[in-house]
């Protein structure tokens, strides 16, 4: 029983950019939820933080934004 199968676990590197895209993407669902100010102030800290480590790109930083910004602007009936 001590010997287990070498397919039974396998180890995998999650990258900083994965780590970035996941939390960022997680963090923008919660937003377009709920559309509270922080959120979308903590939402903007993370992109701005991502980017400039280099964990995004700039054109996924550009889009992010571009579709942040129609979030905003978007106007959601509350019931």
């Amino acid at each position: 029983m001590a010997n287990q199968s070498q397919g039974a676990y396998t180890h995998t590197q999650i990258s900083p950019s994965q780590i970035a895209t996941a939390l960022i993407g997680t963090k923008l669902i919660a937003y377009r939820v709920n559309r509270r100010p922080e959120q979308l102030s903590y939402l903007l800290g993370l992109v701005r933080m991502a980017t400039a480590l280099g964990h995004i790109s700039s054109e996924d930083h550009s889009q992010l934004m571009i579709d942040l910004e129609r979030l905003v602007v978007e106007e959601v009936p509350h019931v």
